[in-house]
């Protein structure tokens, strides 16, 4: 049995269904999930090879190619759509309270990137307030509610709980990035080249159990295994199973709305590359055939 070693922050829909219904053991693969609770120590493990594969956001891993020289390939889309929120303390009503204000932050990250966006839309730009890099959601909900920070960009299920805790919802992410391949399997290149009968099974996996869960006799079961999972209610469990990509197919346009953001915020200094040099679909064509 060969063993992968994932990161991510946390386990979605298709992994957990790979998982129960046997669909890794099927491919006879172990696979051991680690949660990200920080974007630099994240890269940094991705980078020395601790983790074969991260199941995150293609924007993660364009950063790292583009900014940092790393060659990491794209071979996957679990998910696409993205269900944040920009939330600030109580008493404000609109993005413009932010001037001034705290916002916390992770490091530059994808979340980062798009709260950049959304603010930048309505005229308010990174000089207008500070950031405190904190971490991921969970870190960042600690932080708001605990009065570090005026206001935060967060996904569910931390953003119910803020709003639940009084924060004043400001933004939709969605109304701003539609589309964002939101859950991408990506590693080193080279790692992924040399161990691709291994991939193109935990590919095959993952693909089977999208669909499975897709299915709608299993659609219950799939929302289960993430409630109990990750103790979040079922309107948010239904949420994350709209966002669930047939065959986990990389699509190329929602790549292409990440390298677009990405150039106009500056994030992504020129020469810039097609598409294509950030995912590779010959792995995920073997495993569907």
């Amino acid at each position: 049995m060969d063993r992968l070693k994932v990161s991510g922050f946390h386990r979605r829909i298709p992994h957990l269904v790979a998982e129960r219904q046997g669909f890794f053991a099927r491919e006879d693969l172990e696979v051991e999930f680690q949660p990200v609770t920080y974007s630099p120590d994240h890269s940094a493990e991705m980078a020395a090879g601790k983790w074969h594969l991260s199941l995150s956001s293609a924007d993660k891993m364009i950063a790292l190619n583009t900014c940092e020289g790393m060659d990491y390939v794209l071979v996957l889309q679990a998910e696409e759509g993205l269900s944040a929120t920009i939330v600030g303390r109580q008493g404000m009503t609109a993005l413009q309270d932010l001037r001034g204000a705290t916002m916390a932050s992770d490091n530059g990250t994808n979340l980062d990137t798009i709260r950049a966006k959304i603010l930048k839309d309505h005229g308010i730009g990174e000089e207008s307030y500070k950031t405190l890099s904190i971490g991921n959601s969970k870190m960042r909900l600690e932080a708001f509610l605990a009065g570090q920070v005026d206001g935060a960009i967060l996904t569910s299920p931390w953003r119910e709980q803020a709003i639940n805790a009084g924060a004043v919802p400001l933004a939709e992410a969605a109304d701003t990035v539609p589309h964002w391949p939101l859950v991408c399997g990506w590693g080193l290149r080279a790692w992924i080249a040399d161990h691709r009968e291994t991939m193109v099974r935990f590919i095959r996996a993952l693909a089977d159990a999208a669909d499975w869960a897709l299915a709608p006799a299993n659609r219950e079961a799939a929302l289960g295994a993430l409630m109990e999972a990750q103790k979040v209610s079922r309107d948010r469990a239904a949420q994350a199973h709209a966002l669930i990509v047939p065959k986990v197919r990389v699509n190329p346009a929602a790549i292409q709305t990440v390298i677009d953001l990405r150039i106009e915020m500056g994030a992504y200094p020129p020469p810039h590359d097609p598409p294509e040099r950030f995912y590779d679909l010959s792995y995920w064509s073997e495993a569907t055939a």
